[in-house]
């Protein structure tokens, strides 16, 4: 209450020079440029005050705000004592709008505030129950999945616009269910996004999904907990499943920008292609990735990732860590898995 009292008794003064400054202009002719000339420079104090840094920025921001509030007021009040005296209206006589408008006009301000911290909450509470606990139907392509409300998920739909469902996020993911509830979620794209930002912060991990064990999906743990830096997984941190145009390599062109490059075969046939800062592995069964070497001590591995098709109209593309001795055993592993987590939305 006494912060209260403290911040009207700072806006409190600005406001009511705002007010008073155009509440007084009873002839058209003056009001309407009066009004013109205080909106120009209220236009200008903005931007002065924007353009300005430091501590008391957002106090004089503060004040700027209600000066002109206190000027659209006014001008509000002059108008209406105006039309008061044109149709000689006894509620619009000047003693009872001036101070009615004066209340109203420094009541807008907390009234817009408190609806739009209300629609704010109301837009960002959770999805009901129903929405997190339960699969929701999709397809992609002619596959029939099921999806859970988890985080590290996020869907493009087929629709014109391109929707798009980020499952972390409460608004995507009451829209997600509300489409797929009736029966209309078709999807162009499934991402699983295991590791790094955003899918890592802890609001998002935070949801009925990771409050106990799911054994049925292999990529539940990567999803809810975060992957330490040093850790190579035999799964991949990021994988994505679309639709593809009928008859399409979604490999090709990195098969023709890896093979325009020398090869170094190692003596366990691994073959290295080096193109600027990427680098290219290809196992002796033509299995090949596209990699980056970060040379840092805090990701000493290398960031790969390997394009297939998954099926006629379905093409799958995911993210792994590796390192070159590694890469021939582990990213048989990843691959396997990469399909495994995928196959897992399939009820």
């Amino acid at each position: 209450m006494q912060y209260l009292g403290h911040f009207l008794s700072f806006v409190g003064p600005a406001y009511a020079i705002g007010f008073l400054a155009l509440c007084f202009w009873w002839r058209w002719w003056l009001l309407v440029p009066v009004g013109i000339v205080a909106a120009v420079l209220a236009k200008i104090e903005f931007a002065s005050v924007n353009a300005s840094d430091g501590a008391g920025v957002a106090l004089g921001i503060i004040l700027v705000v209600f000066l002109v509030i206190g000027a659209a007021s006014g001008f509000v009040a002059s108008g209406l004592v105006l039309i008061g005296r044109a149709t000689r209206l006894q509620a619009l006589r000047a003693v009872y709008v001036l101070p009615a408008v004066f209340i109203l006009g420094f009541g807008s301000y907390f009234a817009v505030t408190w609806i739009q911290q209300k629609s704010r909450e109301a837009r960002y509470a959770p999805p009901d129950a129903a929405c997190l606990d339960n699969l929701h139907p999709a397809r992609i392509a002619d596959v029939a999945i099921a999806i859970p409300i988890a985080p590290g998920i996020f869907l493009y739909g087929e629709g014109m616009n391109d929707d798009h469902y980020i499952l972390w996020s409460n608004p995507d993911a009451r829209a997600f269910c509300g489409e797929a509830d009736g029966g209309n979620a078709t999807l162009k794209s499934v991402v699983f996004m295991l590791d790094g930002y955003p899918s890592r912060r802890e609001m998002e991990t935070e949801r009925p999904f990771c409050s106990r064990p799911h054994p049925e999906y292999p990529w539940a743990e990567m999803a809810c907990h975060l992957i330490p830096t040093d850790v190579i997984p035999d799964k991949p941190v990021g994988m994505t499943v679309s639709v593809k145009a009928p008859g399409f390599d979604p490999s090709a062109r990195e098969r023709v920008a890896m093979l325009k490059n020398q090869a170094i075969v190692a003596s366990d046939g691994l073959s290295t292609y080096r193109s600027k800062n990427d680098i290219y592995l290809q196992r002796p069964d033509g299995y090949f990735a596209l990699c980056y070497d970060h040379r840092s001590k805090i990701q000493p591995w290398l960031s790969c990732t390997a394009t297939e098709k998954l099926s006629e109209k379905l093409a799958i593309s995911y993210d792994f860590r590796t390192t070159a001795e590694l890469f021939i055993n582990q990213s048989a592993a990843v691959a396997a898995n990469a399909r495994a987590i995928f196959d897992s939305l399939k009820p």
